[in-house]
């Protein structure tokens, strides 16, 4: 009985202490908005109660250890904020052990670092429309970072442009905004009834966002946004992953980058769950995004893009669908954000995807229920907004270490997550806000991808997951120089064995069976048809409708426009067209027309002899330096075959493969 007592004193003594160190640290923070004492002599302070909480039984002894704390300073602490010792500097190594983690966390490279918040979990101010209370806030109550307001008169088209430079998208009209703006509930009626039914223990989340030259206002509204969005309970941390940000005297200017390295790593400091990882050099998204995933500690990482808005009742679908089932990977419902204006659109942007034979995302089919609320199993996603159980994305692999800065990643995670045992979904109550970038003042102004690179990320999803299909792939892509090598897919490959994954045909026949599929073998013919002596090829010019003319237009060797494939019918299909358009003899020009077996226009000869294209008209196609219009110095028709005993073949109907 004795010791039965002693236990529980010792348990009473522990809440006590408990209680008093909660009351100090709110003692202490007020004192520190006016003396700034250092963390030692805090830690100190701490530990001298510790030690006295040992042998007291008194809780007016207790509360004495704390230090004297001047009646005005708590007083003027309007919003005071509680200290917090770096919580979420934790080991990742802990919760993740006891899997088959299949993407290791490499050594740290020199000169990464990282900031932490110094903020408590929760603000003061919480409720609904700020579930981690007020967020950015000077003791005052006042904003850190406030709006920039506009010109009375508005932007002059001149300001416009600069607004959108480096960013595409009016980056004026960010700064404009409050960080901490609500967005109406985005939810259907529906989907708000189906909200109460969501289980309460769903697993917790690490937020990853990865950013490089972003706007701080975009970036620093994603933050707010999920903060103010997400349930405290399932929201363990966010994590931003700094690529290498650098100033840039074209696209990203010196006073943009100051902003992402002074206010942000400031605004860090007082925003709950918060820690920044700077990385010294530029990773790419798919790299930088596996920096996020090894620092998190949560049963579940999102994914997010750095210019985003999450909306009331974002998490709570997208958790529930994963803790029913750790294979899903899941995407929420992409709604759009004006690039202009700043205004949500709800339903303007992306959900169920397909894909071309590109590697392009199309729209999909989505089967939602019949109150728009059921999870719809999507073929492959957008790549920007994801989420997946922590562990269950380490085990298939993570993302492919050897894809760099972005495009094509969406491709390789849709394929492999499918083909090795999982699916993706998407979440039609699950709403998040997503600033589509728009090219109408700059072109390719956003990011420094060279166009080979997103052919080699393509390229290498293909090499990997598409077994005999990756053909039609590599004619509708530029095909790599020797500078950009698709480099080492060893690993990959023997990741696809050990997982023992499904074939590329399962994936057509049972995840995307409205998908068109052009036949194929290994003699199919393909690429840039040739003419020697203009050294012309046929292309598109551009056009992509049905009844188009093809013209004649210097080879440029990067296919595209240039790129057709002829079928085991002798059909010339155009994969830049998704294979379902055809070259036709439409004499006297030639044309694009849907693919049809019967039809004796479409059906094509390369004679071997002669090396004449002819159609299945009798005419052969010819190339004319003369110009019929401004698209090209070339013309291209069909005309009657020509063969000169003498002279031989005319030139300007000898056609090759290239």
């Amino acid at each position: 009985m004795e010791q039965k007592q002693g236990q529980n004193g010792s348990c009473f003594q522990k809440i006590v202490v408990a209680w008093i160190l909660s009351l100090l640290g709110m003692l202490m923070y007020a004192h520190h908005l006016m003396v700034q004492p250092s963390s030692s002599e805090l830690e100190a302070h701490q530990e001298g109660i510790l030690n006295r909480a040992a042998t007291s039984n008194s809780l007016l002894e207790l509360a004495a250890a704390a230090p004297p704390v001047p009646v005005a300073s708590v007083q003027n602490a309007t919003l005071p904020v509680l200290p917090a010792s770096k919580p979420h500097a934790r080991s990742v190594e802990e919760p993740l052990r006891g899997f088959d983690n299949n993407a290791p966390r490499p050594p740290p490279r020199e000169g990464d670092y990282e900031e932490y918040t110094e903020a408590p979990d929760i603000l003061p101010g919480a409720d609904n429309d700020h579930m981690h209370g007020l967020l950015g806030r000077r003791p005052d109550g006042s904003e850190r970072i406030a709006p920039i307001p506009l010109p009375p008169g508005g932007l002059t088209p001149e300001d416009r442009k600069d607004a959108h430079r480096g960013f595409c998208f009016n980056s004026r009209v960010s700064d404009s905004l409050p960080l901490d703006r609500l967005q109406r509930d985005m939810r259907s009626a529906a989907c708000i009834r189906k909200h109460a039914g969501y289980p309460t223990d769903l697993p917790s989340c690490s937020v990853v966002i990865v950013f490089h030259d972003e706007s701080l206002s975009a970036l620093l509204r994603s933050i707010h946004s999920v903060l103010n969005n997400s349930p405290p309970q399932y929201l363990k941390e966010i994590i931003l992953i700094d690529d290498a940000s650098q100033p840039d005297s074209l696209r990203f200017y010196k006073k943009h980058w100051q902003r992402l390295q002074d206010e942000l790593s400031n605004h860090v400091k007082v925003l709950p769950k918060v820690r920044l990882a700077r990385l010294k050099e530029r990773r790419g998204l798919m790299v930088a995004r596996m920096e996020g995933v090894w620092r998190s500690s949560a049963a579940v990482t999102v994914f997010l893009d750095s210019h985003i808005e999450a909306t009331k009742g974002w998490l709570e679908p997208i958790l529930s669908r994963i803790k029913e089932d750790k294979r899903h990977v899941v995407v929420p419902s992409i709604d759009s954000i004006g690039a202009e204006d700043f205004v949500y659109r709800p339903g303007g942007g992306l959900g169920v995807l397909g894909f071309s034979w590109s590697l392009g995302q199309d729209p999909y089919g989505a089967n939602t229920g019949p109150d728009g609320t059921v999870p719809a199993k999507s073929p492959v996603m957008a790549g920007g907004l994801l989420a997946s159980d922590t562990k269950e994305f380490l085990r298939l692999g993570g993302y492919d270490p050897e894809m760099r800065l972005y495009s094509g990643e969406e491709m390789e995670i849709g394929f492999r997550t499918w083909m090795c045992g999982g699916d993706i979904e998407y979440i039609p109550c699950s709403h998040v806000g997503h600033i589509f970038r728009t090219p109408l003042y700059w072109q390719g102004q956003v990011y420094k991808v060279p166009g080979e690179e997103i052919s080699r990320n393509k390229l290498r999803t293909a090499e990997v997951w598409m077994d005999e299909y990756k053909s039609l792939v590599k004619f509708a892509l530029a095909p790599l120089t020797p500078e950009v090598p698709i480099g080492d897919m060893t690993a990959r490959r023997e990741l696809r064995r050990k997982l023992n994954c499904k074939d590329f045909s399962w994936y057509l026949e049972t995840v995307i069976p409205n998908l068109f599929v052009p036949r194929i073998s290994p003699t199919t013919k393909g690429g840039a048809l040739r003419n020697q002596a203009l050294d012309g090829c046929f292309d598109t010019l551009g056009s992509q409708s049905q009844g188009a003319e093809i013209g004649l237009y210097p080879c440029h060797g990067q296919h595209g426009t240039q790129a057709y494939v002829q079928d085991g019918k002798g059909l010339l299909r155009v994969p830049q067209l998704g294979y379902r358009m055809c070259v036709s003899d439409e004499a006297p020009a030639i044309g694009i027309r849907a693919c049809l077996d019967s039809d004796l226009r479409q059906k094509w000869t390369l004679d071997p002899s002669t090396m004449q294209l002819r159609s299945g008209k009798g005419n052969c196609a010819e190339a004319s330096s003369e110009a019929t219009n401004d698209k090209s110095p070339y013309t291209l028709k069909v005309a009657a075959c020509r063969v000169d005993k003498m002279q031989g073949v005319d030139k300007m109907q000898e056609w090759r493969w290239s």
